[in-house]
């Protein structure tokens, strides 16, 4: 009797903790605020693998484009690796239910955050843009609001111009040609504090974090054996209460 309550008590508890991914509406400004660089990619590869945790993460390397503000030394032969948690490892399956997704060949625009050296996606699948073309003109689309007013069709122009004056970009440094196809890179002149607009955005609820992946599980550890205190205290209590 007292194991049942005590059983039912932790189930109705996690549930109603349970945590589900959804994001709040930001507009365009915001979200490039939130940003430290941008690029337009194209998937090479990818691998999947477990980590020593027994975390499944998958590794994406992206032939970098167009470069903006991102650091060549974090380049590998034009090629920008970053690993997310998720993917099939020998017939198991780990997602994040809203995370984004990646083909091989697909083609992109993606606003980058730098965290203790690593470059993560910035505020998770917000900051990937599908990259289309309609009557000859280029267009991003936010893979989160793609039928948004202002997400939902942004003119590369105007991303452009956007990132450049984020990121304080006024020189193009170089070009180099592999396979026949030109990769232009862009750097600022100076380091600077500017702000496109005034951000006053609040981040998306339940914006999922790549880069504390350890932490976050000692932190998971550290509230589970809170929860099983507190339930063992809940169950002794019940157990006490029916004894007397």
């Amino acid at each position: 009797m007292c194991v049942a309550r005590y059983l039912s008590f932790l189930i109705v508890f996690y549930s109603s903790i349970a945590l589900a991914t959804t994001f709040q509406k930001a507009t365009l400004v915001q979200i490039i605020n939130q940003a430290d660089s941008a690029a337009e990619v194209e998937l090479k590869s990818k691998k999947t693998f477990m980590n020593k945790m027994g975390i499944i993460q998958t590794e994406y390397s992206f032939l970098v484009l167009e470069n903006y503000n991102v650091n060549e030394s974090d380049l590998e032969l034009d090629l920008l690796k970053i690993t997310m948690v998720g993917g099939s490892y020998e017939g198991v399956t780990s997602f994040i239910e809203g995370a984004p997704e990646f083909k091989i060949g697909e083609k992109s625009f993606l606003l980058f955050k730098k965290i203790e050296s690593k470059i993560y996606l910035s505020n998770f699948t917000l900051g990937k843009f599908k990259i289309e073309t309609s009557n000859g003109e280029i267009y991003y689309s936010s893979v989160v609001f793609p039928e948004d007013a202002e997400l939902g069709k942004i003119k590369k122009e105007k991303m452009i111009e956007l990132v450049k004056q984020k990121f304080n970009i006024t020189l193009k440094s170089h070009e180099t040609k592999k396979a026949n196809k030109t990769y232009t890179h862009y750097t600022p002149v100076k380091s600077s504090s500017l702000e496109i607009a005034p951000t006053d955005y609040r981040k998306p609820a339940q914006e999922i974090s790549e880069p504390d992946v350890s932490l976050g599980l000692s932190a998971k550890w550290i509230y589970f054996f809170l929860v099983l205190g507190l339930g063992s205290g809940i169950w002794w209590q019940l157990c006490k209460g029916a004894r007397d």
